[in-house]
């Protein structure tokens, strides 16, 4: 079923225009029933308080988690783009290099400064 144009652009309107229109048709149903039902008046009223505080309230903590969200979606998109380059050439082709780490000891023998200086000769290989 297709909409008019009309209609959507009404919807689009009142979608833009969300709150003016809610506090319009709060005043005038608190308008209409003060003097004929105050206690339905004073609930309405209280509803709608209550409503645009708690409205406000979790819109704060909304903006935070789609904040967190973003930083996520974005830190995923990272890293399946590094998980892709790496498919597509590094591993597959098996041309990753690594390298070995050199241990240092937690501590060295001190030598003395004469035997610092001097260069060791490396043991010679037997011929066979």
């Amino acid at each position: 079923m297709r909409i008019p144009k009309r209609v959507n652009d009404a919807w689009d309107w009142a979608e833009r225009h969300i709150r003016g229109l809610t506090v319009t048709v709060v005043l005038l149903v608190v308008c209409g029933t003060v003097f004929l039902l105050p206690a339905l008046a004073t609930l309405v009223l209280g509803a709608a308080v209550g409503g645009a505080f708690m409205f406000n309230r979790m819109s704060r903590r909304q903006r935070k988690l789609h904040a967190e969200i973003d930083d996520l979606l974005r830190e995923n998109g990272a890293l399946r783009h590094q998980r892709t380059v790496l498919a597509s050439g590094v591993i597959a082709a098996e041309t990753q290099t690594t390298e070995k780490i050199m241990i240092i000891p937690a501590e060295l023998p001190e030598l003395e400064e004469a035997e610092a200086e001097k260069t060791r000769r490396l043991p010679t290989l037997p011929d066979d």
